[in-house]
């Protein structure tokens, strides 16, 4: 949700930033979006709050982008010593916050610890944990009873005692499946195929387990139960303001709390050491498309009530403020009255 949002760049007099602008965004077939750099920046970031912390590492700097631009493996990071090591968990390394020659290049991101036991957050997985080692466990022991109850077990019984004899018949009844047959003498043969009563509703209790186990997911996540497997437009209830529609908004609304700084703050400073020209005080912040039909709808009704007291709004302000293009409605012309020669003609006709 985040990264579909419409970015916006301005400089410290709120005032959007053309040139600022084109560092992040570019515009194709006519619709303007953030670039894949930036677009892979965001989604790093982002990536913090489900491992607790994030390691970005810009790359080199090509026609003013970052095309480069990746994550550092968090095996290699240690986030209690701020250090880079390399190889998995070396409790030494480069010092990425400190160190001159590193520090320009590396963006670390982290989450708040609710336990005091690091400074950095365990995040997101962390709580997940339990729940997703129940979920993977749970397909291992579904598959377990599907294989034990729900197939019927077969039983053959024979007379013959021969080991080859034998042998067929055993393997006609492993490997009786689509078109299975069995030839059988008339005395001492039998096939028998043994259903369990637990495999008609037996499953309905792993079924009942995953569905609370991916609802528990989805409310750690997305702050609503049925946030993953709802439709878009019709979460939870119908119509806007549904449980889930809301607890959606809320974790777009809480993500762009934590990203913001991430761009406005750690961002912005690093390009500026790299050379980038980016004013002082400029800001980049998101619409969603409810903020941005709200304005639109304020300086409609605004338009409506000045017209009503005589006043007009003007077409360029309104397009400035909103977005949304405007024409002047056209006046209908007035029909040319009748000549006044053919007017007598027609009295004349009809007698008046």
């Amino acid at each position: 949700m985040t990264l579909l949002r419409k970015w916006e760049f301005k400089n410290a007099n709120n005032e959007i930033d053309e040139n600022l602008t084109a560092l992040f965004c570019e515009t194709i077939g006519g619709k303007t979006q953030i670039k894949s750099w930036f677009y892979n920046y965001i989604n790093t970031v982002l990536d913090a709050i489900y491992y607790g912390y994030s390691l970005v590492y810009l790359g080199d700097i090509v026609n003013g982008e970052f095309p480069y631009i990746a994550p550092v493996k968090r095996q290699n990071v240690s986030p209690d010593r701020y250090n880079i090591g390399s190889f998995p968990y070396m409790v030494t390394g480069v010092e990425f916050l400190t160190d001159e020659q590193y520090k320009d290049w590396y963006i670390y991101a982290s989450t708040p610890n609710e336990l005091g036991t690091s400074p950095c957050g365990y995040g997101l997985f962390w709580e997940l944990s339990i729940y997703e080692i129940f979920l993977r466990n749970l397909v291992g022991f579904n598959g377990d009873f599907v294989e034990l109850f729900a197939q019927p077990f077969r039983v053959g019984r024979t007379n013959k005692t021969e080991e080859y004899e034998r042998a067929a018949f055993e393997s006609t009844l492993s490997q009786m499946g689509s078109s299975g047959y069995a030839i059988l003498d008339d005395i001492g043969d039998s096939i028998e195929f043994i259903e369990t009563s637990l495999g008609g509703s037996g499953y309905k209790g792993y079924a009942d387990f995953e569905t609370r186990l991916e609802a528990k997911c989805s409310q750690l996540i997305l702050g609503h139960a049925d946030a993953i497997k709802s439709v878009p437009g019709k979460l939870g209830t119908q119509g806007e303001g549904s449980p889930a529609e809301t607890a959606l908004l809320d974790k777009q609304t809480k993500d762009a709390a934590y990203l913001l700084p991430y761009v406005n703050k750690v961002l912005f400073d690093k390009m500026r050491s790299l050379g980038f020209n980016i004013p002082d005080g400029a800001m980049a912040c998101m619409m969603n498309d409810n903020e941005e039909n709200e304005i639109a709808g304020h300086f409609a009704d605004m338009a409506v009530k000045m017209k009503q007291a005589g006043l007009q709004m003007d077409a360029e302000y309104f397009t400035e403020k909103t977005g949304i293009p405007v024409a002047q409605i056209q006046a209908p012309q007035p029909i040319n009255p009748i000549p006044q020669k053919a007017q007598n003609k027609l009295n004349l006709l009809y007698g008046k």
